[in-house]
């Protein structure tokens, strides 16, 4: 997966004149501490390429990486579950207001292909891996763009895919986002 976002930066790159190209990187941490041994934790990585086919209308190509963590004790046992999930998109994102606003509200929708790995472990004992169903799921979201310059912006959006389940059901997996956007 990491070939393939280095091609499409490659790609970009080489259209760059054609059209507007923008880049996107987000980070997200979260920590909750109950007691000394009892937390949760989670991670996000996002790194985005939007290709601006008209003024208001751009194709988004996403790559998303977590990570979950949860530690539970009591007085006689310890347990940990660790969550991965890598998730691929392409969303339509359509800007509610011109492009030159420095307040730029956005709504998109799209699909994504979701990868998922959980594990638990307990105290003196083997680590069990939950069974999880990879697949593609509907996307969408909303976001705030608010422009810094011409080329650089803060970027702020809520996520939302329809994730499929073992037992046919799906459930809905959301992310905050919060980052930077650079223009080519």
């Amino acid at each position: 997966m990491k070939k393939a976002l280095f091609f499409v930066l490659f790609l970009a790159q080489s259209t760059a004149f054609a059209m507007t190209t923008e880049i996107g990187l987000s980070y997200g941490f979260s920590k909750k501490n109950f007691n000394a041994t009892n937390y949760y934790q989670s991670e996000t990585k996002s790194a985005s390429l939007s290709f601006y086919l008209f003024e208001k209308i751009a194709l988004e190509l996403s790559y998303t990486e977590s990570f979950y963590e949860n530690q539970e004790n009591d007085a006689t046992s310890q347990r940990v579950l660790q969550q991965t999930s890598n998730v691929a998109g392409a969303d339509l994102i359509f800007i509610l207001t011109d492009q030159r606003s420095d307040f730029q509200p956005y709504i998109k929708g799209g699909a994504a292909y979701i990868q998922k790995k959980a594990l638990i472990k307990y105290q003196n004992a083997n680590a069990y891996e939950i069974p999880t169903k990879d697949g593609v799921a509907p996307s969408y979201g909303v976001g705030l763009k608010y422009k810094l310059t011409e080329k650089f912006s803060i970027r702020l959006g809520y996520d939302i895919w329809k994730t499929p389940m073992d037992d046919g059901t799906k459930t809905d997996d959301t992310a905050f986002k919060a980052g930077l956007s650079w223009f080519l």
